[in-house]
């Protein structure tokens, strides 16, 4: 599958990332060159082939989903100054 250079900048744009021309020829010569052999991967014929692993087999254990107390809370709250009715304050971030 070929991607044009003109459809490299229009996402390059949309995404606010600057690049040359020759970096856009660049990638649309990388990037049609993945699309290639992703769909040729896509071609060959896997009916035949065993299922090498089941996720739901290997899945590790989870653990219950329990409330608990965070251990260095005490140490977080004490690195605050300015606390009001067990929270704490900080600046404005905006």
């Amino acid at each position: 599958m070929a991607i044009t250079i003109d459809e490299i900048k229009k996402t390059a744009k949309l995404v606010k990332f600057e690049i040359t021309e020759e970096e856009a020829k660049l990638y649309a010569a990388q990037l049609s060159d993945v699309l290639d052999w992703a769909a040729q991967l896509q071609s060959v014929d896997t009916s035949a082939a065993a299922v090498a692993a089941a996720p739901a087999q290997n899945a590790a254990p989870l653990r219950a989903d329990e409330a608990a107390p965070c251990p260095a809370a005490p140490a977080i709250a004490a690195a605050f100054n300015d606390k009001e009715n067990n929270l704490l304050k900080v600046k404005k971030v905006l």
